[in-house]
This record gives structure tokens, sequence and C-alpha cells, in this order.
């Protein structure tokens, strides 16, 4: 989270906030963001992807608003391996609801599908999630943001994927190198994180407002009907069968970034993958192709080969922040290549490292 202890309006800072993050995103990837514009009457969630890790989370601080901290530092953005950081404006008016609990992260890779997306993060005030929601509380009378009895500032949110993401768990207080429980009937609570964002793989977020919980704790995304036609679409009274709903994941998206461990010092972990390549791969782009040559230093040359010698491609790498370039398996024709084992030579200075690829179309 960022805090802001100005004395200017809510909607000034807001309004000021929201070109800086734009800057900030926009130096770093190129982000897809949802309108502010409110819908039917209900407000989207303005949400940026960046690639790196933000150093502003209060995360190591559990219990503590990051709007009582006193002259917060700077924004900052570290590169780390496969760390990717989401930042979402929270919205007065979603939080004064009475049905509203909180926000959720949904995480999609190599294509912006909402069906596929997978939930990552819960910020919520559902019962038995309060470990979850560790910032300001609107108080809905004066609709500003309270911790502690205080007023803050803390509107935009940090989640940084997959440092501060994860599941509680009660886990045993120690164990040995085998992972065997050494204090049976000890436990603490910890945040669990789950397999990070993969290297290479374009990843899109979206960030949805939560349900609250009502007969079933079956912590949902809050259904909110668009009626804006007279409900000609959703019937009388709305249907969430047939009703858009406006709290959707693809209408709060950011995306897509690309996670990466950074350029290497050498050529000696360079390698293509996947090797062998096989047709209609789960992370094709659709109707085509694709090779990774990852590992590699900040320049560097890749020539693919025949096993007869004859030059298929030439790729040129230049990239302080990325591991990797793709090969579309065209020539430089522009032409499909065949099945085959094919050889790649990589060229960084005076070093060279060189295998082989399999493709079997």
């Amino acid at each position: 989270m960022i805090a802001d202890h100005t004395g200017t309006s809510v909607l000034s800072r807001i309004l000021r906030w929201i070109p800086a993050l734009a800057l900030v995103a926009g130096a770093v990837a190129s982000p897809v963001t949802s309108s502010l514009a409110h819908a039917a009457g209900f407000p989207s969630i303005r949400t940026w992807a960046l690639q790196g890790a933000f150093q502003d989370s209060t995360r190591l601080f559990p219990g503590r608003c990051a709007g009582l901290f006193k002259g917060p530092g700077p924004d900052s953005l570290r590169l780390e391996a496969r760390a990717l950081t989401v930042r979402f404006l929270r919205d007065r008016l979603a939080e004064a609801r009475p049905d509203f609990a909180g926000y959720r992260i949904y995480r999609m890779t190599t294509t912006a599908d909402s069906s596929q997306a997978k939930l990552i993060r819960r910020y919520s005030q559902n019962a038995g999630s309060e470990l979850t929601w560790h910032f300001s509380v609107l108080d809905t009378a004066t609709m500003q943001y309270v911790c502690n009895g205080l007023v803050v500032h803390d509107s935009i949110l940090t989640f940084v994927d997959p440092d501060s993401n994860g599941q509680f768990r009660k886990v045993c207080r120690r164990v040995d190198n085998s992972n065997r429980c050494l204090t049976p009937g000890d436990s603490v609570v910890k945040l669990v994180a789950p397999p990070g964002p993969h290297d290479g793989f374009l990843t899109w977020y979206a960030v949805t407002y939560e349900k609250r919980n009502t007969t079933d704790t079956d912590y949902e995304d809050l259904f909110l009907p668009d009626t804006l036609d007279g409900s000609v679409r959703c019937g009388k009274p709305a249907d969430r069968l047939t009703c858009p709903n406006l709290n959707n994941k693809l209408r709060n998206l950011a995306g897509p970034v690309e996670p990466t461990a950074g350029p290497t010092a050498d050529l000696e972990g360079v390698i293509a993958v996947p090797n062998p390549y096989r047709g209609n791969e789960v992370w094709d782009p659709a109707a085509s192709g694709e090779v990774h040559f990852i590992n590699l230093p900040k320049r560097s040359t890749i020539k693919v080969f025949t096993v007869a010698g004859d030059l298929v491609r030439t790729i040129e790498h230049s990239d302080t922040v990325r591991d990797f370039e793709r090969w579309d398996l065209k020539s430089g024709a522009g032409k499909d290549v065949a099945s085959g084992i094919y050889l790649y030579r990589v060229t960084s200075g005076s070093f060279t490292f060189q295998n082989r690829l399999v493709i079997i179309r």
C-alpha cells in the first residue's frame, strides 16, 4: 500500500495520483486499465500491472496501516525474478455498499481469458478472513479511510506477485530438513504462497469486488447487474443468469506483463524451451508456434541453422530487463519451418554457445 499525508481533498488526491501512476506504469510496461467512468452508477476499478516488485508494501508489518507511517519514502520498483506488481485504486462508493466485503485479484496467463482466471489473492472483510485485510476501513459516515481511530490516506493498494500472495495456513512451528514436524501440537499461522508467474509468459491481472457472505460462506464475486437498458437483458427482477455483471474481470483488467529472472552474466545457462517443441502447445499464441531462448545476457545474437548448416533465422537480443527472446518458428523469409532437428548458436562478445533444438509439427 502507498500512504499520502497531505491535507488536500480526497478527490484532488485521487486525480493527482492517477497520472503519476500512469507514468510509472508506462515506463515499465504497457498497462491496460479500466475506465474511471461509473457505468450504470457503479465504479470500475482502476488497475495497473508493473514488471518488478514495488517496495512500499506493509506485508512485513501486520496490524499496521500504511496510512499511519510518517513520511513514507518514494515509491521504487525493484527488478526481481518472476515478480510482478499489481496496483489498484480503492473506491469509497463501492466500499460504502452493505454488500461489499473486499477485493479479489485474479491472474490470467498466455491470453486474457476470464474463464481461465485464477484467484491468487483476497483482501476480505468477511468473517474468518480478517488476516487478509491489513489496511484501513471506510467510515461510511464521513467517507474517510480510518485506521486505529485515525484518518489515513491509503487509497492505492499494492500487491506483489508472488511475494505477497497465497493463503494463510496453520503450519508446524519447527520442522527438520525433511519438512517433518518437530513440535506436534505447536503451530503458527503462515502465509503460504502458490507458484508464482512463469518466466516469459504473458500475464494479465484482474481485480473484482468480493460479496459479503450472508447465509452461505461462499466468498464470491459481487454480482452487480447492468440495468442501464431498463433490465431488458436481465428480466425483472435482475436475473444473474442473463444479466451482464458490471463487476467482471475483463472490466478491471491490467496487462500484459512478462515476468523474468533478468539477464545472466554468461552463456552457461542458455537453453531453448520447450525442447523438443510439439505443435499446439498450451502457451502458444493462437494459430502459431513459439520457442523461447532463455537465460540470455543483456546483449547476444542467436542464429538458427539446419543440420546441413544453412542459416534459417538470426535474432538479435538487447534487453536490460528480460533474459529471453522469442522465435516464432519462421525463417528469415517469413515461412514456417518444417519438423526436424535444428542447431542454435548464441554469441555474446567473444563467447559462443551451441546446442540442438527439435521441432515436431
